[in-house]
């Protein structure tokens, strides 16, 4: 089984679904995101990947009525004001600040191992990571420079993780995909679940960011062979894994396993 095969394979498996049409898939497939012209709108999309951790968006984006609600105790997402006021160990105040004036709902942990202020800390950190480009332009300049080289590509989410605690590589990857940059999959679990069971990634590797790596270059070398962006096949396979097709009210639930199944069937290892 070549990537062509693979991918083709994966499109007819969703296309078979109770209520999957051609034109659903394919309005999946295209990214509803634009470049942002303005750092205070990166800065809040990095907020709101913060908040994906785990369950985070639950504890804190519910919490507070969605995360748009942060701008009010950080400047309109203004990063030069937030690393002006809050230093890089000033979570604590942060949180104060969030209690105060936003009330989220329900209990607040204040422990360092808690939610709220591991997310504070990404808050700050992306303020700080923020502040160093001048203009929206210099920032894209910068992540251009990365995103269009293929070898260089991985190098980008991996310093945004080491920059902002909280946001590891595949969620700097979602963050590069939800400004719009379509060269960029995200080493999602449904992804990784997948390619590992049809040996397309090592299955013994036990290093998290080494599988997260295989699993971006996997991306690209499939979407190559198939002459299509990272984020298609982003999308597809974790279509497949979720079943969730967020755009309309169809969700066809998880297929993973049958996934695989009917792949091992059909081209035997």
């Amino acid at each position: 089984m070549n990537y062509k095969e693979l991918y083709n394979f994966a499109y007819d498996f969703l296309l078979s679904k109770e209520k999957v049409s051609d034109e659903l898939i394919r309005i999946h497939l295209m990214s509803e995101h634009q470049k942002p012209h303005n750092i205070n709108t990166i800065y809040r999309q990095l907020c709101a990947s913060a908040q994906n951790r785990q369950m985070s968006n639950k504890v804190i984006g519910q919490s507070i009525d969605g995360i748009d609600n942060l701008k009010k105790v950080l400047f309109n997402f203004n990063p030069k004001q937030v690393a002006e006021t809050y230093s890089k160990r000033d979570k604590g105040k942060l949180l104060n600040t969030i209690v105060k004036e936003l009330k989220p709902k329900g209990e607040i942990r204040k422990t360092n191992r808690s939610l709220w202020p591991q997310f504070c800390q990404s808050v700050i950190d992306s303020a700080y990571f923020l502040k160093e480009f001048e203009e929206v332009k210099d920032f894209y300049k910068w992540a251009d420079f990365f995103a269009n080289d293929l070898r260089a590509k991985p190098a980008l989410p991996l310093m945004i993780s080491i920059e902002i605690t909280g946001i590891g590589f595949p969620l700097a990857c979602d963050f590069l995909k939800e400004l719009g940059y379509v060269q960029y999959g995200k080493p999602d679990v449904h992804l990784k679940e997948i390619f590992k069971a049809l040996n397309l990634i090592d299955p013994e590797e036990k290093s998290a960011i080494k599988q997260d790596y295989q699993t971006l270059k996997l991306i690209d070398q499939i979407a190559k062979e198939n002459n299509i962006t990272p984020f298609e096949v982003d999308k597809i396979f974790w279509l497949i894994g979720s079943g969730n097709f967020y755009l309309s009210d169809v969700n066809i639930g998880r297929n993973r396993d049958e996934f695989i199944k009917k792949v091992k069937s059909t081209y035997p290892q």
